[in-house]
């Protein structure tokens, strides 16, 4: 069989665009992406956001730009459509539509490289401004033009299924939209700080919905940690009632949300990022995750506008199988014509110790393509006999 000419692995790293600490190039690292064959190609059609009445907390203005907030989502909107991952902005942290300069990283090819620029120019920034404080909040942030492009093309593959599971769960659609800011629609992304999967699920997080085991992680199946992603804003939104407080909590953890509003006595998010002064709690992921989520809304609405044409990675052509027996992951592959980076494009919730040899257990699912489905069916009919046989033997 070809293998798959479009990206199979991408950086092992979270690549949401506020990912990162202040100025951590190394932490924004730009996917690997490959070319795209025909084949795997279809058009893009725009959101349907319509026939919604069953979703919680829904209304034609549930995603509206909150009061004071207008130049924080244009500033995500600009880093989603102005500059590439080959550039990017030094703003400062507080009103981040404040941009000192572009910076320019085309032809470094190593982080340190990058980031000596970046620190360089922020010195000569600093001298010029007129308290060491505002010297203090410069913040680089990488562009993410090209990468939001790949996203939607790569959105392409599940984001049909994900509606349908939102509608399913009455959670509002648009919602599904998060994956862009999480991660990109990167189903390999992994945090420095445990989170994973194209919605960025924390083990914690996970665990008590038994998604975890040594061998197989759903948070890294797209539609498995869609599943669950649904069902936790549905629950930030139990907890705080408005769309945009649960969405920051989803961020920043929906209890410390709750707290801040009773502490400050609003429940407007813009008078919150305005008002709390513990920027250290309320650091600048969770400020400026909202803005970033309507921001990627907007930006993936109007593909067309901002990108001129884009098209959709076809779905997976997969097929769905429970493993009757116990099985290695070396036989898995075999499905695949040897092909490891598409065995794992198609199972990401295989961890890397089953990669490694670890004995996947029966009844676990996963994909296989579907022109392979029946020899898959076949080989593991001859192992459960050969088992069966073994067992018989045994007794």
């Amino acid at each position: 069989m070809k293998k798959l000419s479009v990206s199979i692995l991408y950086a092992i790293l979270s690549v949401a665009p506020i990912a990162g600490a202040q100025g951590d190039i190394a932490a924004q690292v730009v996917p690997q992406v490959l070319g795209r064959s025909p084949e795997e190609i279809r058009p893009w059609r725009a959101p349907i956001f319509a026939d919604q009445s069953a979703a919680l907390g829904y209304n034609e203005s549930a995603f509206s730009i909150p009061k004071g907030m207008e130049k924080q989502v244009q500033f995500w909107i600009d880093v989603y459509t102005k500059y590439t991952t080959e550039q990017g902005v030094i703003h400062d942290a507080e009103n981040v539509e404040t941009v000192y300069e572009i910076v320019d990283l085309k032809g470094l090819k190593t982080e340190r490289e990058k980031q000596k620029k970046v620190d360089e120019v922020k010195k000569i920034i600093a001298a010029r401004l007129a308290t060491p404080e505002e010297g203090e909040r410069l913040r680089f942030q990488l562009g993410q033009k090209d990468r939001m492009q790949d996203a939607i093309f790569y959105s392409g593959r599940y984001l049909e299924d994900m509606e349908k599971i939102f509608r399913d769960s009455k959670v509002p659609v648009e919602l599904t939209r998060l994956a862009f800011v999480e991660s990109s629609f990167n189903i390999m992304a992994r945090s420095k700080v445990g989170a994973s999967g194209i919605w960025q699920i924390m083990p914690y997080t996970a665990r008590p919905y038994k998604m975890i085991s040594p061998v197989v992680d759903k948070r890294n199946h797209p539609l498995e940690a869609t599943k669950l992603a649904a069902k936790l804003l549905r629950q930030n939104y139990g907890m705080l009632e408005s769309w945009p407080l649960a969405v920051t909590g989803y961020n920043h953890g929906p209890t410390g949300v709750l707290k801040m509003t009773k502490s400050y006595e609003t429940r407007e998010l813009g008078e919150l990022i305005q008002n709390v002064r513990s920027r250290k709690s309320f650091g600048f992921a969770s400020r400026n995750f909202y803005a970033s989520f309507l921001a990627a809304l907007e930006v993936e609405k109007n593909a067309n506008k901002y990108y001129g044409s884009v098209v959709w990675s076809k779905p997976l052509p997969a097929q769905d199988l429970k493993l009757p027996v116990s099985v290695k992951y070396k036989e898995i592959v075999s499905w695949f014509d040897g092909d490891d980076s598409k065995a794992q494009v198609y199972n990401p919730h295989l961890t890397h110790k089953a990669r490694k040899g670890h004995p996947i257990p029966a009844q676990t699912v996963i994909s296989v393509p579907k022109d392979k489905y029946n020899v898959a069916l076949i080989s593991l009919a001859r192992k459960d006999r050969t088992v069966a046989m073994e067992d018989k033997k045994g007794r």
